[in-house]
């Protein structure tokens, strides 16, 4: 099965609408929550609005409860080892008065319908003590902000040393030389990117219910394990008292990696309520209450020598974080090793604002950061006068800059090369504006993509029925990306046992535990969990097999058995092929218990050569200057992921990235008022119209070094690089060279150069 392009095996609920999501939970004596959020963007609520403001919601019809900092029961802190590192608020929701960001929940309004509810929330009319913001991080450095000490609210600027728990991954990095080379060609530039929105199709939804001192929590979360711990911490309780379920999840992006304040401030409505409550965010809401990509601005440069090889690369960001929480976009990750380079500088400094908290985003880092670098290479290929693709050839790093060691897998010149052939790059002239075709400007460009390749512990739950149907399962996440379809693969093709006869449960916190469904790192992580069980399961089977004096295969030695085909198999040609549903069937309890077991695999190796993906993006863009429009005709893709589990499942992941980063490079921002901080307008997102048509391949290689089957994750890396091809396609078709995401209307149109005229 593993290399097969197996459809989704929870397909047909989901085009015939069966399939559950957490909204979709059908709870009895539910009651509905709504929430309040500030309207001002920093400063403090006053006690007399808030009073009276509750006062008249709680006599709105069917309500039940309105839960503001006034009476809501004190949350804990979370402890250091949770919040240090990582994108989880340090103060406690509904803890005080003060309003930190936009959209902070002020109140809660629990009621027996979503209507009352709604309608509660409106009464809730607040007065607010404003104080001075601070909106952006370059206002932070150019005030400046002083620094705030380690209470809850935190001010100024910091360098974070690396990137949430991964030590090796360092944000604050300096190799080779201390001085510049003070020859060569040299490119330097600055690069900014705006707020991206996650905007999943799915809203985030809570369901919590109590059975005495035992919560249960219906969320759309993909950080099962974690929620948990972060929930038990905010509630002063214990993992063991808390089951998270989270049956399918509508798209994430990251939005739902982690716990936000919705969900505490549910499961303290639904105590306080003595009834299960249900909580579904608003679009606006999910803008300010799950996350985003946070704004960067990029200083990058490039030196090179007479023969096109670099010798120095530097890469300094600003980012911003919220001042109740950390997250640092690690832009320049990517840039430490991707290029081999004799003098390497990297940093990150973060800025507090008056923001919500940022967090992961498909491709955090590489999406934004390899936007500035790749466009930077291509102009530096363009001061060489060197083909881009022969440019990134030339300076291919073969081992691991950042590290010193050698790679797992690196198929990075044959991506460059197949990739070139595929999309025809030897017909593509040099300069810029000279392809046009029916009236509008053509434009060829290329990039660099890649993305780490990980690997976590996770567990792994096997229980074998009377009826031969194995199932197995793990607390990991079916986010929209085939996860249960893969994990089936694996089981079938380990056990030997038909796909039909397995199933992959998900989604539950009562199974095995498995790490948080991001970072491109599932199907490594339990793909290595399933597959030690489906190991272990044929082990075992077959060792009973010649133990049992009453099988076929009694007395036989071990190594002469397998499972294959659904069948058990002899190389001793005096011994016959059973089918394994029988052997199943016809098993005592004995045999099934011992068929019934939880395993639980280790991390990616911690010696060893290094596991990364990476690819190569050819794209075409048509550009119509005299209305300003950008369009992406036709993309190239070849990518080394390593062992491609699912051809049909890798390639729409893929082709889902490359429409994510057509939208980050053309069309997505939050915008706000440069003044208030409110946000003002539309969020734009590329629709089928807007996608180009797709060649996607892949090099054929096997990764044995991070997992036994060969696969690196396959989520992320194809928003990797995309913003840049955009952008140097646009440079090919028009000779701007756009720095600045998204490429808007504004920054395609030619210059005015006529004389204003006024018509009567």
């Amino acid at each position: 099965m593993i290399g097969r392009p197996i459809s989704r095996v929870e397909g047909t609920e989901k085009v015939t609408g069966s399939a559950r999501y957490t909204a979709d939970t059908v709870v009895p004596g539910l009651q509905y929550a709504v929430l309040v959020q500030s309207e001002i963007v920093h400063g403090e609520v006053t006690r007399d609005s808030l009073e009276a403001a509750s006062a008249e919601a709680a006599t709105a019809p069917g309500v039940s409860c309105v839960l503001t900092p006034l009476n809501c029961p004190a949350l804990q802190s979370l402890p250091v080892d949770l919040s240090w590192d990582l994108p989880l608020e340090r103060r406690p929701p509904l803890s005080d008065l003060t309003v930190q960001h936009r959209g902070q929940h002020m109140a809660l309004i629990v009621a027996d319908t979503p209507e009352n509810a709604e309608y509660a929330a409106t009464l809730m009319r607040l007065t607010y003590q404003e104080s001075d913001a601070v909106l952006t991080a370059r206002e932070v450095l150019d005030r400046p902000v002083p620094t705030g000490g380690d209470g809850a609210v935190r001010s100024g600027t910091y360098q974070p040393d690396h990137f949430v728990k991964l030590e090796d991954e360092k944000l604050q990095d300096h190799r080779g030389p201390a001085e510049e080379p003070g020859d060569g060609t040299k490119v330097a530039a600055r690069f900014t990117t705006p707020e991206n929105a996650h905007y999943p199709i799915e809203l985030s939804a809570t369901i919590a219910e109590w059975d005495g001192d035992q919560l249960i929590v219906h969320d759309t979360t993909r950080w099962i394990a974690g929620e948990r711990q972060v929930l038990a911490a905010y509630l002063g309780t214990t993992v063991d008292k808390i089951r998270v379920i989270s049956p399918l999840v509508g798209g994430a992006f990251g939005s739902k990696s982690f716990l936000w304040m919705h969900v505490a401030l549910c499961a303290v409505a639904a105590r306080m309520a003595g009834t299960p409550v249900k909580l579904v965010l608003s679009r606006a809401q999910m803008f300010t209450s799950t996350g985003h990509r946070p704004p960067t601005e990029q200083h990058l440069q490039l030196i090179a020598d007479s023969t096109g090889q670099l010798t120095s690369v530097e890469h300094h960001t600003l980012t911003e974080t919220s001042t109740v929480a950390h997250f640092c976009e690690p832009v320049g990750l990517s840039t430490r090793f991707l290029y081999q380079s004799p003098r390497m500088v990297v940093s990150h400094t973060v800025a507090r604002v008056n923001s919500p908290t940022p967090c992961f985003m498909r491709g955090p880092g590489e999406a934004p950061g390899l936007f500035a670098l790749e466009v930077a290479m291509d102009e530096l290929a363009y001061a060489l006068n060197v083909d881009p693709v022969q440019l990134r050839i030339s300076n291919d790093a073969i081992i691991d800059q950042a590290s010193g060691l050698p790679w797992s897998e690196r198929h990075l010149t044959e991506c460059y090369r197949e990739g070139a052939r595929r999309f025809g790059w030897d017909h593509r002239p040099r300069e810029p504006r000279t392809m046009s075709r029916d009236g509008v400007q053509v434009g060829w460009g290329m990039a660099t993509a890649t993305y780490p390749g990980r690997r976590m512990p996770a567990g792994c739950r096997v229980t074998t029925g009377s009826d031969g149907h194995i199932e197995f399962a793990s607390a990991t996440h079916e986010i929209g990306n085939g996860v249960r379809t893969v994990m089936s693969q694996i089981a079938a093709d380990t056990t030997g046992s038909a796909l039909q006869r397995i199933s992959f449960c998900s989604g539950d916190s009562d199974f095995p535990p498995a790490p948080y469904s991001g970072a491109s790192q599932t199907t490594a992580t339990v793909g290595s969990a399933v597959y030690d069980a489906g190991q272990e399961w044929k082990r075992r089977l077959l060792e009973h097999l010649v133990k049992d004096p009453d099988s076929p295969y009694a007395g036989a030695d071990a190594a002469t058995l397998d499972v294959r085909d659904d069948a058990i198999v002899s190389s001793d040609p005096s011994r016959p092929a059973v089918a394994l549903p029988e052997v199943i069937v016809a098993a005592g309890p004995e045999l099934l218990d011992r068929l019934s077991f939880t395993v639980t695999s280790e991390g990616a190796p911690k010696t060893g050569p290094m596991s990364q993906s990476f690819g190569a993006h050819f794209c075409e863009v048509e550009v119509d200057e005299e209305i300003g429009r950008a369009t992406v005709t036709r993309w190239v893709g070849v990518m080394d992921c390593g062992k491609v589990m699912n051809p049909k499942l890798a390639r729409s992941q893929v082709i889902g990235g490359i429409t994510f980063g057509l939208g980050m490079a053309l069309l997505e921002q939050v915008p706000y008022d440069p003044g208030t901080g409110h946000a003002l307008g539309e969020y734009y997102l590329p629709t089928h119209a807007d996608v180009p048509v797709f060649d996607i391949s892949f090099i054929d290689s096997t990764d044995d070094h991070l997992d036994k089957f060969g696969a690196r994750g396959i989520g992320e890396i194809g928003i990797c690089g995309v913003p840049a091809a955009i952008a140097n396609a646009v440079f090919h078709a028009t000779g701007r060279r756009i720095r600045d995401l998204p490429i808007t209307i504004e920054k395609l149109l030619p210059p005015f150069t006529g004389a204003p005229t006024c018509t009567p």
